[in-house]
């Protein structure tokens, strides 16, 4: 794009991303436009007015936070996509967090490796989801709030490496992204079985 047509992606692409924080039917595409910031082409501002033409046909959505008692349990719901991306062949994780009926925090994210099976990509997403939500039972901690962190995950392969000790056959990932099984060892979290149709992370 020239110069004036690039900062004009650019400007709508934000305006789009601010929106995109209340509103998880956006989150995936924002996330898939935001990575042409640095030199969009003609193609990209095309997925930007499809996007757009989304926006004024569905200009409002609302998130209804009904009232209830205070709970102490957060759940994260994960799914993730194998090889998504066709550029870099990454796959994408999404996350929908609540507490209670309350949804508190959702992302679409790029993993920042290459997965070399589904299972792996899967394995990544209930890693996020993980951090996710002992990340904000850390933070209702500080205002003395006791909760229990359950990640729900629709991948049986996922959850079997998470729940074993040590990497098995799967010997090229990374011992950094390990720590989960300590943390699932120790009950630090619960990992769950959620069924793919029933998975609100799915549209992320």
């Amino acid at each position: 794009l020239n110069p004036s047509d690039t900062l004009m992606f650019r400007s709508c692409l934000m305006r789009i991303s601010y929106l995109a924080q209340d509103r998880p039917d956006l989150s995936e595409a924002v996330k898939a436009l935001a990575q042409r910031m640095r030199q969009p082409k003609p193609s990209d501002m095309t997925a930007l007015k499809h996007l757009a033409r989304y926006c004024k046909g569905v200009p409002q959505t609302a998130i209804t936070f009904k009232p209830q008692q205070l709970t102490g349990r957060i759940m994260v719901h994960v799914d993730t996509d194998f090889a998504g991306d066709l550029r870099t062949r990454k796959s994408t994780t999404g996350h929908v967090a609540s507490l209670g009926t309350h949804l508190v925090h959702h992302g679409s994210n790029l993993q920042s490796t290459v997965s070399l099976s589904s299972g792996e990509a899967e394995t990544y997403g209930i890693l996020k989801g993980a951090s996710i939500g002992l990340g904000l039972q850390s933070l209702l901690a500080d205002w003395n709030i006791k909760t229990s962190v359950s990640v729900y995950s629709d991948s049986s392969a996922a959850r079997s490496i998470s729940s074993r000790k040590g990497i098995g056959k799967v010997r090229h990932i990374n011992t950094r992204y390990l720590w989960i099984q300590e943390k699932l060892s120790n009950k630090e979290f619960s990992l769950h079985v959620v069924k793919g149709d029933n998975n609100p992370a799915d549209m992320l």
